[in-house]
């Protein structure tokens, strides 16, 4: 028997072996729920009514995906497989478990989950003798925070998890192995052209740094993917599931209850990301009434996902008015920029192939028209609402832009013009991730947390965002939650860190 002859089976086994894609949703849910439930073990439920909640929640969850259709190809465990590495890779040259250079938005969450996993849940902060409680996402830090000293790697291990499972989804939304490569190529190097903007900003006789070169439009940003794993991978990963989801409903492979479902649930991670998706929702729901293909079960699952969520949708808007919302106020120069280097050279195209079978103009109308006015908005003291609400707006804009290359690729014959702008608009943005990846590469891991939240604050130079971005007074909190014993910020060393944190040049 030949080597061919005996490899075929194994080829075949591993082949037909994979997932459905309504274990993928189901599992991907079934995660946020089960993060919602230990967000009330972090409030001072006990461990064992948590795990019973916990159980009851994701089992009901899952019965109400079985609406899912069967039919659709299953995602091979060797995909799956790959697609986990891939994100172990991205996230770790993030930073996640201290195998590369952090950057320094680390510092402040590597005190929150040393903060989590060292105090007994749930804790507050001494700060200049007043009580503060953590009100802040914490879905990123809770199941990580539940190993104690192993949190770094299980925080590494969650992310990474989570983005499989978004990538393995995605792999329905594009057909064959070519037109999935090419999607993944886009997703890692889909960012504005900010070479561009750089140098328009150097020739002015500006100072920019290029080692983090989105920085480049002041009080602008758009950030790129990789970007935004590195920097904010709560955020990233709240955006990403939404876009996913709403793209499997646009498919027609998923009802709009999972879409619905996905936005309250991923609201611990990041409530600025489902401010983006909230547009993309009403206008999902809209449609989905006049076309009258809502059902009960879509009903039930969006219930029980904002059922689920409400307590820590709750927790979330506790003293969240002292964060404040409001216009930002930004020259038109300013704007115009970031319009014309961030948003248009990869909606244009899209416009301009209204008839194409993959378009879909009315969708990216809509990415456009947010793209156009997130710059507009301001919550905080920073420019983040722009940054982490326009996620899902731009990786749904990646996804349709991968789709007219891949369309551009079938055709006979082959649109050579189409084909080099496409490449243009990639290689012009491609910068942004590769020296966002370089600088992860040049300057060594960063060191390990050994101050509380408030000892970063109070000891570190430079800190311009405020406490109520973080935290609450006790005193604000509902009586529910009953007395919280405070233990962290007390007997924070002199120095938080036993060797100084590597901050690159920021221009």
């Amino acid at each position: 028997m030949t080597q061919a002859a005996v490899a075929t089976p194994v080829q075949h086994f591993a082949l037909q072996t994979g997932l459905s894609l309504r274990a993928l949703v189901s599992a991907l849910l079934g995660l946020f729920a089960f993060d919602n439930i230990l967000f009330l073990h972090f409030c001072g439920l006990s461990l064992g009514p948590t795990i019973g909640l916990a159980l009851l929640s994701v089992g009901a969850i899952t019965s109400l995906c079985t609406k899912i259709s069967a039919e659709l190809p299953l995602v091979s465990l060797r995909t799956v497989i790959m697609a986990f590495l891939i994100s172990v890779v991205l996230f770790a040259l993030g930073g996640e478990g201290r195998f590369f250079y952090a950057n320094t938005d680390w510092q402040i969450r590597d005190a929150v989950l040393r903060d989590m996993a060292a105090n007994p849940w749930p804790f507050a902060y001494d700060i200049r003798g007043t009580a503060y409680f953590l009100r802040a996402p914490v879905g990123l830090y809770l199941l990580p925070a539940m190993l104690g000293g192993s949190a770094e790697l299980a925080m590494l291990v969650s992310n990474a998890l989570r983005l499989a499972i978004l990538m393995a989804l995605a792999w329905h939304l594009f057909k064959g192995t070519r037109e999935r490569f090419i999607a993944l190529a886009v997703f890692l190097l889909f960012s504005g052209w900010d070479l561009v903007g750089t140098a328009i900003y150097a020739s002015l006789g500006g100072h920019p740094s290029w080692d983090h070169i989105e920085a480049w439009n002041i009080g602008s940003q758009y950030s790129s993917h990789v970007t935004q794993a590195f920097w904010v991978p709560q955020h990233a990963i709240a955006g990403w599931t939404c876009a996913v989801a709403f793209m499997l409903w646009r498919k027609g492979m998923v009802p709009i209850g999972v879409f619905a479902a996905s936005i309250p649930l991923v609201a611990i991670w990041s409530p600025l990301a489902i401010m983006g998706a909230v547009p993309f929702a009403v206008f999902a729901g809209i449609l989905a009434l006049k076309r009258g293909v809502v059902t009960w079960n879509d009903f039930s699952l969006a219930a029980l996902a904002f059922a689920i969520s409400l307590p820590a949708l709750l927790y979330l808007r506790i003293d969240a008015a002292s964060v404040g919302m409001r216009v930002h106020s930004m020259g038109i120069a300013v704007w115009v920029l970031c319009v014309g280097l961030e948003v248009l050279p990869f909606a244009w195209p899209l416009l301009r192939e209204s008839g194409s079978r993959r378009s879909d103009r009315p969708v990216v109308l809509l990415i456009l028209l947010l793209l156009l006015v997130m710059p507009l908005v301001q919550v905080g003291v920073s420019v983040d609402f722009q940054m982490r609400a326009s996620i899902m707006p731009l990786a749904l804009l990646a996804i349709f832009f991968a789709n007219w290359i891949c369309e551009l690729c079938e055709e006979t014959p082959v649109r050579i013009l189409g084909i080099a702008y496409a490449l243009l608009a990639l290689t012009l943005g491609a910068p942004t991730p590769i020296l966002e990846v370089r600088r992860a590469l040049v300057n060594g891991t960063s060191p390990p947390p050994r101050c509380s939240l408030a000892g970063v604050w109070n000891k570190e130079d430079g800190m311009i965002v405020p406490y109520a971005m973080y935290l609450a007074p006790v005193s604000r909190l509902p009586a529910v939650l009953g007395n919280i014993p405070v233990t962290a910020g007390r007997s924070d060393p002199q120095k938080c860190w036993d060797r100084k944190w590597v901050t690159p040049s920021a221009g």
